[in-house]
């Protein structure tokens, strides 16, 4: 399988993880009962996420000598990304304090998609 098929499901996976993170964000802010459920489909694209973002790291690794060394940043901040997801929903959930993971969250977030966006085998938006 070409590894631009990787890539768009990839890219598919991060999208609907994020659209899942802003329904269990609003969800939990209005009713923390109904959320349970949206946060665990969260955690499940958070994992597949993971998974097919580890690949094309190992694939993009082994297909050429001297890779770029910004895929070692690139995978660094995704799982960053991933981890400071998980920690604001279940800050929020538990009532603590959430507004720094919120902005180091999105922070995160916008700087990996223009990180993978400028990589060679990202779309040139850029």
């Amino acid at each position: 399988m070409p590894i631009t098929a990787f890539v768009h499901t990839h890219v598919l996976l991060w999208v609907l993880l994020l659209v899942t993170f802003f329904v269990a964000f609003s969800m939990y802010k209005n009713n923390k009962k109904a959320a349970k459920g949206i946060h665990m489909a969260f955690r499940l694209l958070l994992l597949l996420t993971f998974a097919t973002g580890l690949y094309l790291y190992i694939k993009i690794m082994g297909m050429s000598e001297n890779p770029d060394p910004l895929y070692h940043a690139k995978i660094t901040l995704g799982l960053l990304s991933l981890i400071f997801g998980e920690l604001t929903l279940v800050r929020l959930k538990k009532g603590k304090a959430y507004s720094g993971f919120v902005i180091g969250f999105i922070v995160l977030v916008l700087v990996t998609i223009f990180l993978g966006y400028s990589l060679p085998y990202g779309m040139k938006f850029f």
